[in-house]
């Protein structure tokens, strides 16, 4: 006679909620550090004392994004307009959230989360307003750019929380 005994689950399935955010968070650090010295950052702070630290910043904090998806939102937001503080950066307002977005926008507060996002974004319109009088076309690129991906960001988010709710309800399937 053999005694059930439950199988316990490989590692990469017990902890991949982990793997998966140090993914993402490695993933925002590398990409953000790579746009900001690609773009030429110029402030006197940058790029080692200010770009490093802020990518950090944004990255660690994708590691509570599934406890507390509206905190990690709007300190990620506050830390990225820390890094504009000093300087305009082409880096862009949006695209270093991506994932703070997505996971905030599948919460019931998508709401919110676009009243933020649009909020932002006339922040970052403001502040790349300059650009008007030297390159119209890269001002209107830049502004429709950032509000398209910000639209992209909350329908995935949206259809993230569908897809969570619409498992949810299915039979479990032996």
């Amino acid at each position: 006679m053999t005694d059930s005994v439950p199988l316990r689950p490989p590692v990469l399935v017990r902890h991949f909620d982990t793997i998966a955010d140090a993914g993402l968070a490695a993933g925002t650090v590398v990409l953000f550090v790579a746009v900001a010295l690609g773009t030429g950052v110029t402030s006197p702070w940058q790029p080692w004392p200010g770009v490093i630290p802020v990518a950090l910043g944004l990255g660690g904090l994708l590691f509570l994004r599934r406890r507390r998806p509206m905190t990690v939102l709007l300190l990620s937001i506050a830390v990225l307009a820390f890094y504009h503080a000093g300087e305009w950066s082409p880096a862009g307002w949006i695209w270093p959230l991506s994932v703070a977005y997505v996971t905030a926008a599948a919460t019931p507060h998508v709401r919110w989360v676009a009243g933020i996002g649009a909020a932002q974004l006339a922040y970052s319109a403001v502040d790349a307003w300059w650009i008007v009088e030297r390159n119209l076309e890269r001002y209107l690129i830049h502004t429709v750019g950032e509000a398209a991906l910000l639209a992209l960001l909350i329908t995935g988010g949206i259809a993230c929380a569908a897809t969570r709710r619409w498992r949810a309800r299915q039979p479990e399937r032996p």
